[in-house]
């Protein structure tokens, strides 16, 4: 499987940060950088990458840079030489931060059809069974028949049933008790009876199975790889379509639905004024849009995380629960219900007839204070950077290390080198 790559591999190089290791970044002494091996690939499209002028979620004109660079800064080989610039940018309106050059099209398609490699994963391999859901692979006649094989046994297997790993699929049971917070959240603020919904990006139907069985809903889902359209018609019977269109969002359903669940999209959305306008159109009168999985900016801002590692190619905006607030209203939304966990941002919002335009615009001082806040976040990430990709930040490197001890968020170790301070956070 994944024969349009060879593998991510390991090689060269040790950081002199000191950090928790992680898969797509090197941040610890002893971690090795991550190799994308390209030999049997084919090339990267030029295009289109997008260069904007106004922000992508409301429009506002006035912006300041933040941070020039994705999580491709990180990998010793990336698609093209343009690939790891994103000059992410805080909008002084709306108060998200969106990259403002970005790939669009064709180029978009090329890293989503290279899912694993982009995000800089290490275990692409043939996946194990319980793995097929999560992987952007394409199935084989083979492995559609393991499949069925497997969910005749059910979404939920007793571990008292004999049943081994190999006859079932574990994740089908996990994602139905994962999403279950969703579903809570729905049936208790919103009037659910017999509802049309629709799951954009789905996982595994999830969701929808559950506002099937607790409120007579009737269910389409959409899923950006075929193994999930696949399991979920299969294991369902829903209608459901795959891929998705990050760039040119449509909906391929036909009518309008009193409720649109949208994993992890508005990170996504190339354009993701489009993308909500697209989703507003096709709900009722005082249909609602719930958002989940939505990255807030508090990992890398306040628990110390690498911003460049959090930022991965796919991350094109990322914002704070008021921000989201005010890009939802700005967007034709009112937001019902918001909060975060875990660093997520989720929203019930309903449609309204027309964009708040007289929403309140970020204030001035919580502009200071996320202006501060991400020049510190992004010289951390500078220094976490293996010493043999720094080039790209060569010219201002003694300057973010002066800069960096003198704020006392990092040391200078007795043999010289710099270290990143661990960010002490409630648990």
């Amino acid at each position: 499987m994944l024969s349009r790559v060879r593998a991510l591999l390991r090689g060269g190089g040790a950081s002199a940060i000191a950090d928790k290791p992680v898969k797509a970044a090197v941040v610890s002494s002893d971690a090795e950088a991550l190799t994308y091996d390209a030999t049997n690939d084919t090339p990267c499209p030029p295009g289109p990458i997008l260069t904007l002028d106004a922000c992508a979620v409301c429009g506002g004109a006035e912006s300041t840079k933040v941070s020039g660079y994705n999580r491709f800064v990180l990998f010793d080989r990336v698609p093209d030489a343009k690939a790891p610039i994103y000059n992410y940018s805080l909008c002084h309106d709306c108060g998200v931060v969106y990259a403002k050059q970005r790939p669009a099209g064709e180029r978009y398609r090329w890293l989503l059809e290279r899912f694993e490699e982009t995000l800089g994963r290490t275990d692409i391999g043939s996946p194990r069974p319980g793995k097929f859901a999560l992987s952007s692979a394409a199935l084989s006649d083979d492995e559609r028949a393991q499949l069925r094989r497997m969910v005749a046994n059910g979404v939920f297997v007793s571990g008292h049933s004999g049943l081994t790993r190999k006859d079932y699929l574990p994740s089908l049971m996990n994602d139905r008790l994962a999403s279950s917070m969703h579903v809570e959240l729905l049936g208790s603020l919103l009037p659910l009876e017999a509802p049309r919904v629709l799951e954009i990006r789905s996982r595994l139907g999830s969701i929808c199975a559950m506002l099937e069985r607790l409120y007579g809903a009737s269910c389409s889902a959409m899923t950006i790889f075929e193994n999930q359209r696949f399991l979920i018609s299969e294991v369902y019977g829903f209608p459901a379509s795959c891929p998705i269109d990050f760039d040119a969002f449509t909906i391929p359903f036909e009518g309008r639905f009193d409720l649109i669940v949208s994993n992890h999209m508005l990170t996504h959305a190339v354009r993701p004024r489009a993308f909500l306008a697209a989703v507003r159109e096709r709900l009722l009168p005082d249909g609602c849009l719930y958002l989940y999985n939505e990255p807030v900016e508090g990992e890398f801002l306040d628990r110390g995380k690498s911003m460049f590692n959090t930022l991965n190619p796919f991350h094109l905006q990322t914002f704070n629960q008021a921000s989201a607030v005010r890009a939802l209203e700005a967007n034709g939304f009112k937001v019902i219900f918001c909060t975060v966990r875990d660093d997520l941002f989720l929203a019930i919002a309903q449609a309204v007839d027309a964009p708040n335009t007289s929403r309140e615009r970020m204030s001035d001082s919580e502009r200071s204070r996320r202006r501060s806040a991400y020049r510190v976040a992004n010289d951390l990430a500078i220094l976490r950077v293996p010493e043999h990709l720094r080039a790209p930040f060569a010219k201002d490197w003694d300057e973010i290390v002066a800069r960096s001890l003198d704020a006392g968020v990092a040391t200078r170790t007795k043999d010289g080198r710099v270290k990143v301070n661990r960010v002490q956070t409630d648990s």
